[in-house]
């Protein structure tokens, strides 16, 4: 199996500056090529010589690995991690989520370049499983507490359920992104609300 080269985090803080300055530089780059992105790419865009990017991401591989790891941080810090509890049942607050997630995909011109073309890269396959088990633990973690409240069925298989959650989460929105215009944000939600609601065998009413 491939590895992916990758560097230690930078340790001064003008290095974590150079390396996150790098990084939304290779952002940039790879959005403006529809996911495509090389190393002198990014080096060009940044005004630095190429063996700068290649010390603080190692390879190709490890700076679109490097990409990853901020979009799902960025995942993480504005959707997935928030305490939604306080905002009533456990349908009550993921719904809640869900329209943050699909707000944050709508605005997020990354979403849909790593979903598609730069999760497929045999070196990154590695880092995307990691993330999505992440966020499929994250949801079955979701489940369990919903079902100790007996919100949610004793039955369902947490871990089952979160997977087809995101799962549902990144084709729908691949697809949503995809066109134009897009489908209006209340629409998608409504869609993969109802996936959400048949992953844990609810009523999608539930919510109200």
């Amino acid at each position: 199996m491939l590895s992916v080269v990758t560097t230690a985090e930078p340790r001064t803080q003008k290095g974590r500056a150079t390396r996150e300055r790098l990084l939304t530089c290779a952002r940039d780059v790879a959005i403006a090529n529809d996911g495509h992105i090389e190393i002198a790419w990014v080096a060009q865009a940044a005004g630095v010589v190429p063996s700068l990017v290649n010390r603080y991401f190692g390879t190709r591989a490890g700076l679109v690995s490097a990409l990853l790891d901020d979009f799902y941080h960025r995942l993480h810090i504005e959707v997935l991690d928030l305490d939604l509890d306080d905002l009533g049942t456990w349908a009550q607050h993921e719904r809640s989520r869900l329209e943050r997630g699909v707000h944050f995909h709508y605005t997020d011109p990354m979403a849909v370049i790593i979903y598609t073309r730069l999760s497929r890269e045999p070196e990154v396959a590695l880092t995307e499983n990691r993330h999505v088990d992440s966020v499929v633990k994250h949801a079955a973690a979701s489940i369990r507490r919903g079902q100790k409240r007996c919100e949610l069925p004793s039955s369902i298989d947490p871990e089952l359920a979160g997977a087809a959650m995101f799962g549902a989460m990144q084709r729908v929105m691949v697809t949503a992104l995809g066109r134009t215009p897009r489908p209006r944000p209340d629409r998608i939600i409504d869609v993969l609300w109802r996936q959400v609601a048949a992953a844990v065998d609810i009523d999608p009413q539930a919510r109200a």
